[in-house]
């Protein structure tokens, strides 16, 4: 069974319904928790000190918010903030060369499930993390109901 399940997360409903996957899977596999946001510095203007400071406090309340909660089960679980930058320029990159670091075993994370047009726009971080991956990646829809 897997040890460490890393999720990735942001504001979305996606990572919440991830993050409510990962916290009922840990607890049936008795498994270490990562959540991590990744402060996607591309898309910053100008990487501005104040900008970055707003958001990595925003990150920080968010991931304060779920590890609270798996904690609450007496879970084993950390937190981390990370940035995008020359080495993993892309979300899927940053959330991967994390997972690879910390030695997670699974990564959930929450998808929109766009499609056509949209999807070829905006692209998919969930795909993203899926086709560079390692390691096993579930992919979780909102809306979706935690099986534990």
């Amino acid at each position: 069974m897997y040890k460490k399940i890393l999720v990735p997360l942001d504001a979305s409903a996606t990572a919440q319904t991830a993050a409510e996957h990962a916290i009922a899977m840990a607890r049936a596999c008795k498994a270490a928790l990562r959540f991590i946001t990744v402060v996607d510095l591309n898309g910053l203007v100008g990487g501005v000190p104040s900008v970055v400071e707003v958001v990595n406090n925003d990150a920080r309340l968010t991931l304060d918010d779920w590890m609270n909660q798996a904690s609450q089960w007496g879970l084993d679980v950390s937190t981390a903030i990370v940035e995008t930058n020359p080495k993993t320029p892309r979300v899927a990159d940053a959330i991967v060369t994390e997972a690879t670091r910390w030695g997670a075993e699974l990564i959930v994370v929450g998808s929109h499930g766009r499609s056509g047009a949209r999807h070829l726009m905006l692209g998919s971080v969930a795909e993203g993390v899926a086709r560079l991956s390692r390691v096993p990646v579930l992919i979780v829809h909102p809306g979706e109901v935690p099986v534990a």
